[in-house]
């Protein structure tokens, strides 16, 4: 039998709620066990609710997963572009901070993103990947980055060094909170970015 999940944050719900409980369950039993190897009666058993009160709230548990990826996307999505008007040193800081400040913050909702994101290649039309390219892009524009390289190779190799040191914690590398290191990761975004 299945422990009851005590963190009772939710993703899209309230905290504390029915909703918020399936939600972080469902989390930690994805990120522990994958979206194949978990049931919904799984999910209902950790989150201490019934089979049928998790189907009140998302269809399956292929609409449970794909809310939970949804919401992550979007708030980086977000993230990205709440800095685009910034200079570039500026929007390489708070970015890099943001995303390891989110990290931290919800490691089980950021660990699912990293582990899961292949399974919703339709989220990549309109994600932080794009935003990142649109940055990219503006700054190529205004010649502070080399107009000879894809802007979205470009924004993947800068999104990738926080989001690859991410996947090493994932997978069991030693090295705290990544808002530790915020300071070496904002130097080896630059470095990608005007080295290019």
């Amino acid at each position: 039998m299945n422990d009851v999940i005590t963190d009772e944050r939710g993703v899209t719900a309230k905290a504390g709620t029915a909703k918020a409980r399936i939600e972080r369950a469902a989390l930690t039993l994805f990120v522990e066990r994958s979206i194949e190897g978990v049931s919904t009666k799984s999910i209902a058993a950790s989150a201490g609710v019934s089979e049928g009160l998790l189907y009140r709230h998302f269809k399956s548990k292929d609409d449970l997963s794909r809310t939970l990826m949804k919401t992550i996307h979007d708030q980086l999505t977000i993230l990205v572009r709440a800095h685009s008007a910034q200079s570039l040193d500026s929007a390489v800081s708070d970015i890099v901070r943001d995303y390891a400040a989110l990290a931290d913050n919800d490691w089980s909702l950021f660990a699912y993103h990293l582990l899961y994101m292949h399974r919703f290649p339709n989220l990549a039309e309109d994600g932080p990947l794009r935003a990142a390219a649109e940055l990219v892009r503006f700054n190529q524009g205004a010649g502070r980055l080399s107009p000879n390289v894809n802007p979205n190779l470009l924004a993947s190799m800068a999104l990738g060094v926080v989001m690859q040191a991410a996947h090493g914690k994932l997978l069991g590398a030693v090295m705290g909170a990544l808002s530790d290191h915020v300071d070496t990761f904002e130097r080896a975004v630059m470095a990608v970015l005007e080295d290019a």
